[in-house]
């Protein structure tokens, strides 16, 4: 029998936030590929206002910092000389007066009780201004005052891939899109930063997450990638991961989880041995689709 010459068909490529759901729950992830819908795990205290003005004014703090000229002329001079916390200070003042104050004056008059929320979302940026002034500092040993904020600051979404070859030996291909990213001279290494407004309730889901997004940048980028999370609720937090971390995580788990992504949708309603239930169970309790899952899935969670 001849061998055809077709190429074999690919598996459709994943996303990266398609394996944070399969981790977290195979038939919430099931449901998502084939019927889409919602599939994040929020608190029952969540806020879309707030995490949209987290995210919005996150993004408008890193591209003041590139580039207003009145925060260039803070690093001028003798790398020595500079002061990590005089210029933080500066940053903060100019972020409250340009942007910070005039988005607080908009939200709250339509909404005066997300006041408190966001003096929490300012907290937790001046501790990322003071992150950041830290490093461009740590950076103008390396380069010019004129070069430090845009080599230092790297902002735009940088698509990303990698193919993984899976136990049974076949590959799965996983993309996604990475932005805000730091990059460290001295290390010679790059951090993504992520922002999210709720403390993730559950973990391992997002350490999956923020290691694959390490992992991609670093085949694209060919350096180091850590990583840093901030949150805002129940209360400030920041968690930074090493590179060494993140590479050990998808190693150790990801190439068998794309092999039993691919498995469960081979599954058609009716037959046996559905997609597994979460391991979690607390988490049936703020699933966007838990009725669904139950009827669908024949009662089960």
């Amino acid at each position: 029998m001849p061998i055809s010459n077709k190429p074999q068909l690919q598996s459709p490529p994943f996303s990266i936030n398609d394996v944070k759901v399969a981790f977290s729950c195979p038939r919430l992830f099931y449901l998502k590929q084939r019927f889409g819908g919602e599939y994040l795990f929020l608190s029952k205290d969540y806020i879309q206002e707030i995490d949209n003005a987290f995210v919005d004014l996150a993004n408008q703090l890193m591209n003041m910092i590139r580039q207003e000229s009145r925060i260039q002329v803070l690093f001028a001079g003798q790398f020595e000389e500079l002061v990590v916390e005089a210029i933080a200070n500066q940053i903060q003042q100019l972020f409250y007066e340009l942007i910070f104050f005039p988005y607080l004056e908009t939200i709250i008059t339509k909404d005066a009780s997300l006041a408190t929320a966001l003096y929490q979302v300012w907290q937790v940026l001046t501790r990322l201004i003071f992150n950041i002034s830290e490093i461009i500092v740590k950076n103008r040993r390396y380069c010019h005052e004129s070069v430090v904020l845009r080599r230092t600051l790297i902002t735009g979404e940088i698509p990303v891939d990698y193919t993984f070859k899976i136990p049974n030996g076949k590959t799965q291909k996983l993309t996604g899109k990475v932005n805000n990213l730091i990059f460290d001279f001295e290390s010679r290494r790059l951090c993504v930063v992520h922002y999210q407004t709720y403390e993730t309730v559950e973990v391992s889901s997002q350490l999956i997450g923020v290691a694959l997004y390490s992992f991609l940048l670093k085949q694209k980028k060919k350096v180091p990638v850590d990583a840093v999370v901030y949150w805002v609720f129940p209360e400030l937090g920041e968690y930074h991961y090493s590179w060494e971390k993140l590479e050990s995580v998808v190693e150790s788990l990801v190439p068998s989880k794309l092999e039993e992504m691919r498995e469960w949708l081979r599954w058609e309603e009716f037959q046996p041995n559905p997609p597994p239930r979460t391991e979690k169970e607390y988490l049936c309790d703020i699933c966007p689709q838990r009725e669904k899952c139950q009827s669908f899935f024949d009662g089960g969670g």
